[in-house]
């Protein structure tokens, strides 16, 4: 099955991040601007691109507090609105007593329209996040939808199935994938991109953090699992890229043999 439907703008911000949420607004600002002189009708964050990522940026989340990221949050909100830019933005939030490494996504009026929470946490995540009890769900951005997922949730096809068979055309990777000793990790992300979207029928547009040891380059790969945009890993860039919804399939979808391999 294929939809007939008009192209939308993807931007992409390949933004610095550090433990700053003053610093990560700046930043979150500037991409922005940059998304709205391109044309872009949505600009999609790296993972905890608003409050940085915990266990690079942050000693343990005593240091994180709820009123400072409700403050911010309606920073970037009004940021968005002003801009007439839907967002999807990376940031931790409160959750029970502890704090979930989430997701949002922001109509272009500032209206909430997702949430996601990390569901498969990597490395020291669990010294400061909660891992997401809940599936992630389909959004709709006018007329295309929309499922989330966060970095290590990469690794795993299944919440990807399940968004494809929930209707979703693009799914959107926010990441955080960096380190000194990891850039083996570079081509082994590129190609999860890759199958996810090709496995599938649908788009995916990963957003890595922008920095030094940043291991993988940002990019978007259409439902046949070709790359459509690549930014240059390692500096700071905002990318756009025009995604054509008519183009999602559920060609492999509907040829499963469900029956003959799924757990029970």
């Amino acid at each position: 099955m294929v939809r007939d439907r008009v192209r939308f703008s993807v931007a992409v911000a390949q933004v610095a991040q550090s433990g700053d949420m003053a610093a990560n607004l700046a930043e979150i600002g500037r991409a922005i601007g940059l998304a709205r002189q391109a044309g872009a009708d949505l600009v999609c964050f790296p993972e905890c691109a608003l409050t940085g990522y915990g266990p690079i940026f942050h000693r343990s989340p005593a240091s994180f507090e709820a009123g400072a990221v409700a403050h911010a949050l309606e920073a970037v909100r009004r940021a968005g609105r002003a801009a007439g830019l839907a967002l999807i933005l990376g940031t931790h939030l409160p959750s029970n007593g502890g704090w979930t490494n989430s997701v949002l996504a922001f109509d272009s009026d500032g209206t909430v329209l997702g949430r996601y929470d990390k569901a498969h946490l990597y490395g020291d995540d669990a010294k400061f996040y909660r891992a997401g009890a809940e599936r992630a769900r389909v959004f709709r951005l006018g007329s295309v939808r929309i499922g989330m997922q966060i970095c290590f949730d990469l690794r795993f096809p299944e919440p990807f199935r399940l968004l494809a068979v929930g209707g979703a055309d693009v799914v959107v990777v926010s990441a955080v994938v960096h380190g000194r000793d990891d850039f083996w990790k570079g081509p082994v992300i590129e190609a999860h991109v890759r199958s996810r979207a090709a496995e599938n029928g649908r788009f995916v547009v990963f957003a890595n953090a922008a920095g030094r040891w940043q291991n993988a380059a940002s990019c978007v790969a259409d439902p046949r699992g070709e790359i459509i945009a690549r930014a240059r890993r390692g500096i700071r860039q905002v990318m756009t890229v025009s995604i054509e919804p008519s183009r999602v399939s559920n060609d492999f979808i509907d040829r499963r043999r469900a029956e003959l391999y799924e757990a029970r």
